[in-house]
């Protein structure tokens, strides 16, 4: 089977006539790699008429907003999306990267792309504010699911891109770099926890250390271990939340998985630097 590389794809989003509507938007999606999908090169134009007004909760800060964009699942039909694809990848201007399968229902209706940000009187500007974390410049998925546990929905910032993919053939891309290490326990827990901030051998996320960058540090220290100030911070530490840094603190996360991670990241640490 041969795989087509992956297309840039331009999703005009234009603005109608509308007083204090926001100017003119293009959304880039990239599609690939998709089973069975030609190349292909789309302008999918979404006039500021066609635009879906919606009061939408937002799980980042937690309130309701008046938008002005279009829905996931509307997204994919305007790009005439490949039957083919079972997974979408939003892409961030940090680096970090969040999945939505196709099979989840609830999720796919949960997603919302903010073309526009308004008020009660339909004032819309293109800046999105959120509650005690600042603003943020639209396009700016609205994800409204509520949950009461950790969520790596929290922690987006502007969006870059849209990706479209077959999840199957996109996994086999990021796990390239481990091919060489028969042991697969911790490639799970990477994939679920782990990916949507942190790369592996230059693929995937790079909003934190990629993966097999140097992990002399954890090396030296048990992966359950308390450090003092003398020392790294073991992955219990920095997985948990106790340590400094920008990573924030996934509790959920078993000292049981913390462990296998732990060592699935040394086995393939010696396999690439042989």
């Amino acid at each position: 089977m041969t795989l087509r590389p992956s297309v840039l794809i331009s999703v005009l989003l234009l603005t109608g006539a509308t007083a204090h509507a926001t100017d003119d938007a293009a959304l880039t999606i990239r599609v690939g790699p998709v089973r069975g999908a030609a190349t292909q090169v789309k302008s999918v134009s979404i006039l500021g008429a066609e635009r879906t007004r919606e009061r939408r909760f937002d799980l980042q800060d937690g309130r309701d907003h008046i938008v002005r964009g279009v829905s996931l699942r509307e997204l994919l039909v305007k790009v005439q999306a490949p039957k083919t694809i079972d997974a979408v990848i939003f892409h961030y201007t940090d680096g970090m990267q969040l999945p939505v399968h196709l099979d989840d229902q609830e999720e796919v209706d949960a997603v919302f792309i903010a073309m526009e940000h308004g008020d009660v009187r339909d004032n819309f500007t293109n800046v999105y504010p959120l509650n005690l974390k600042g603003d943020q410049l639209c396009p700016k998925v609205v994800y409204g699911r509520k949950v009461t546990t950790h969520s790596l929905w929290l922690f987006p910032t502007q969006l870059a891109s849209i990706q479209l993919v077959t999840w199957k053939l996109h996994e086999a891309a990021l796990a390239q770099p481990t091919r060489r290490v028969p042991d697969r326990s911790g490639w799970p827990i990477y994939l679920r926890e782990c990916q949507p901030c942190h790369g592996i051998g230059a693929e995937g996320a790079a909003r934190g250390p990629d993966f097999l960058s140097d992990l002399g540090a954890y090396r030296r220290v048990p992966p359950l271990a308390t450090t003092d100030m003398s020392q790294p911070p073991s992955l219990h530490e920095k997985v948990k939340g106790y340590a400094d840094g920008t990573m924030p603190a996934l509790s959920h996360i078993s000292n049981a998985e913390i462990t296998t991670l732990w060592r699935w990241l040394h086995a393939i640490h010696r396999s690439a630097t042989r």
